[in-house]
């Protein structure tokens, strides 16, 4: 980005205005609107040992005006890339020209797809023109310890600089999702979820050494109205991959399946207050990510990482 696109920017997300001087005419432009932008990082690949500011190339007072931060990383995980690739082929038979005269009745049935668009639009519109929630009732305590905990990491991280806007932007998320919600007033739990939203984000533009340990840190915050099977699939595939990671090095050469202690599994779990896994066991989520549970030898989930 060039300073004078670096300095509108600045501009319009500072004052909420956009300064014209155009063939002798100067003029000052309202631009009360959510800004949205996407940058790709310097070399083409994300590097998890840089700070966000040093992968994307800008400003440190530019990037604090930002709500949310979101780091869409290329991960390499079997089942997320096998799904991908089945997508992309599938979508290139089905809008094959072949395809098209001779279409698969299949396709044809009824897809369950969740809200249908124009209801979605409806709904986003009605929200936007008649809700307008108030802040009833604010857990200052909270918000003010919050506040000096990221200050605190943020100075020791050397990361993205916390400020008051911050504080802001905790606001304007609670105030969203209660309006998502066609509240009139902002509840705690609109508060928690931005808490955990804006953690995410903050946390998510970390390096690669300190990330770990912030999210040790806040996870009191993190784990608020989280599906648990995701944490725990999460924790799962970590414990995969270092035992991936381990058999690999000791006995080289390609490793089919690994095996997790569960009593390993359960011991994190119980850290994030999450005591029963048998529904996780028996969850789709589960299967669906190639991970059996041997009730014969219950102590050892194995993960297929063919």
């Amino acid at each position: 980005m060039n300073d004078a696109d670096r300095t509108s920017i600045h501009e319009a997300m500072e004052q909420q205005t956009i300064s014209i001087s155009k063939a002798g005419i100067v003029a000052q432009l309202q631009a009360r609107c959510a800004i949205i932008a996407a940058s790709n990082p310097i070399g083409g690949r994300y590097d998890p040992s840089l700070t966000f500011a040093e992968n994307v190339d800008l400003t440190e007072p530019i990037l604090s005006r930002f709500d949310v931060l979101c780091v869409v990383r290329d991960t390499v995980d079997p089942v997320i890339d096998e799904k991908m690739a089945r997508f992309v082929t599938g979508s290139h038979v089905r809008h094959h020209p072949s395809n098209m005269m001779n279409p698969d009745p299949s396709d044809d049935q009824p897809q369950n797809d969740g809200v249908k668009q124009d209801l979605l639009k409806k709904y986003i519109m009605y929200a936007r023109t008649k809700i307008k929630p108030k802040l009833h009732y604010v857990d200052q305590d909270k918000i003010a310890s919050l506040y000096a905990e990221l200050r605190r990491e943020s100075m020791a991280t050397g990361s993205i600089p916390i400020t008051v806007r911050h504080i802001e932007s905790m606001i304007r998320l609670s105030e969203a999702h209660a309006k998502v919600h066609l509240r009139e007033y902002v509840r705690e739990d609109d508060i928690n979820i931005a808490i955990r939203i804006m953690l995410e984000s903050f946390i998510d533009t970390q390096k690669f050494s300190v990330m770990k340990n912030m999210k040790h840190t806040f996870s009191k915050y993190l784990a608020y109205k989280k599906d648990n099977n995701e944490l725990l699939l999460f924790i799962l595939k970590q414990l995969a991959k270092d035992q991936m990671v381990y058999s690999r090095s000791r006995h080289g050469g390609d490793i089919q399946t690994v095996e997790i202690s569960a009593e390993e599994l359960e011991d994190k779990a119980r850290q994030i207050n999450i005591h029963n896994l048998q529904p996780f066991y028996e969850s789709e989520l589960f299967l669906t990510n190639r991970f059996v549970h041997d009730k014969k030898n219950k102590n050892h989930p194995s993960h297929d990482v063919k």
